[in-house]
């Protein structure tokens, strides 16, 4: 997994890193609110949540929107499991550009897009790459945890 610092959602005086996971599965989860399928993908949150206990898998959810409040708005009336954080430079800036592009032939890379999750193992490698409303998250964690 590439390093990263990112600014908690709630904490902007807090940072989260890699570091902060150590040991255990990594669900990243990159959403927006704007993102329906995104939104949609919470129940399957809860249920990995249910399934996986924090000691074994942890969820972090990185919000792509511009407005932090609008992100904690939304968060506030839904519940979305895990540690939260926001990359303020949408999926183009310097935490996007890292997770949100799939490899690919040409030199550019493509953007994923939302939702788009990523499952990292205890080592820190990526073992699982799932984008767009029809990926499966419970499917994808059951075969890997």
């Amino acid at each position: 997994m590439p390093a990263f610092e990112i600014v908690a959602l709630y904490d902007s005086d807090r940072a989260i890193t890699p570091s902060d996971f150590e040991g255990r599965y990594v669900l990243l989860n990159l959403w927006a609110t704007w993102c329906a399928p995104c939104i949609e993908k919470i129940p399957d949150l809860r249920e990995a949540r249910r399934r996986y206990p924090p000691e074994r898998l942890a969820v972090l959810n990185v919000s792509f929107d511009r407005s932090r409040s609008k992100a904690t708005a939304l968060l506030e009336k839904r519940e979305m499991p895990g540690r939260h954080a926001h990359a303020g430079g949408g999926l183009m800036g310097e935490f996007g550009d890292k997770f949100a592009r799939m490899p690919s032939e040409s030199a550019s890379g493509e953007v994923r897009g939302l939702p788009n999750l990523t499952l990292v193992g205890p080592e820190g490698t990526v073992l699982d790459m799932v984008a767009g409303d029809s990926a499966d998250v419970l499917e994808t964690l059951s075969e890997h945890l």
